[in-house]
């Protein structure tokens, strides 16, 4: 999750095309499978998890923040995800090790709307601020940094030298983590 948090918060504030072209290349070919390819769906919009909306991440804030502190601070910062990110406390214990990409999706797809909020909050408190960030936008989809589909998949192509349009014919009708098209590249 660290190597995918750095990604997503490099990306944030990247502005150049070719610039977040060889950081996404770069990424999905150091990075093993499954969570390159588990990555590259959150990247694309391809992950959805029904138990983690906005509300829950507001509802978990007011439960461990100063709720006065929470809804200023997200006006100001103007971004629930990181607003919560920041402003999350530190764990009472030693948290274990962050997850990996893997095991946080796997965590997010078992949640339901009752135990995401014994379990988000487990997850969290195993990250520092910038995966913690990318975790809220990873469980809650909307990146909105700056990489669409078509781009994330002309990264793919230049990451793995195959032309763009063989990645999108063969990318059809897969589903994530994608290993048939990384095992293909």
């Amino acid at each position: 999750m660290e190597a995918f948090a750095a990604l997503v918060d490099v990306l944030g504030y990247t502005r150049g095309r070719n610039e977040k072209l060889r950081l996404i290349a770069e990424y999905l070919r150091k990075t093993p499978d499954p969570d390159r390819g588990w990555a590259l769906a959150a990247l694309t919009d391809g992950l959805s998890f029904p138990a983690v909306k906005a509300s829950t991440i507001r509802n978990l804030m007011t439960e461990r923040v100063d709720p006065v502190l929470w809804v200023l601070s997200r006006d100001f910062v103007g971004d629930t995800a990181e607003t919560a990110s920041l402003l999350w406390p530190a764990p009472d214990a030693a948290a274990m090790p962050p997850p990996g990409v893997t095991e946080a999706v796997e965590a997010l797809a078992q949640m339901t709307r009752v135990s995401v909020m014994t379990e988000l909050p487990k997850l969290l408190d195993r990250l520092d601020a910038t995966g913690r960030y990318a975790l809220i936008k990873l469980a809650t989809g909307g990146m909105r940094i700056g990489v669409s589909a078509r781009l994330a998949k002309t990264a793919f192509a230049q990451g793995f030298a195959v032309a763009v349009e063989d990645v999108e014919e063969y990318w059809h009708g897969l589903q994530p983590p994608y290993e048939p098209l990384f095992a293909w590249a």
